[in-house]
């Protein structure tokens, strides 16, 4: 968890802080934070399917802003990290009822 008590941001908590922050934070670290907020709030799996459609949208609106090339990488990434949060999120979701 991060110090203002939202979570660790982008990527797995696991990995060290300045690997993530040259990796994902530059450009989602506010989706992510959201994303992460979800996690912890967590629920059932329709509740994190929903917290990770949510992230997709979040970081597909950031992709929107830029053009051309930077669209389309940033697009890319937003898309992996869909997946990668759809495969392996369970491992972090607090699933409760």
């Amino acid at each position: 968890m991060s110090d203002d008590g939202i979570g660790n941001g982008c990527g797995p908590a696991w990995m060290p802080r300045f690997i993530k922050t040259a990796l994902f934070d530059w450009f989602h670290e506010a989706s992510c934070n959201k994303h992460d907020e979800g996690y912890i709030n967590g629920g059932d799996a329709a509740r994190r399917k929903h917290c990770d459609k949510k992230f997709l949208e979040a970081m597909k609106r950031d992709s929107m802003k830029k053009r051309g090339l930077q669209r389309a990488i940033r697009l890319t990434q937003a898309y992996a990290f869909y997946y990668a949060v759809r495969g392996y999120g369970w491992t972090a979701f607090n699933y409760h009822d």
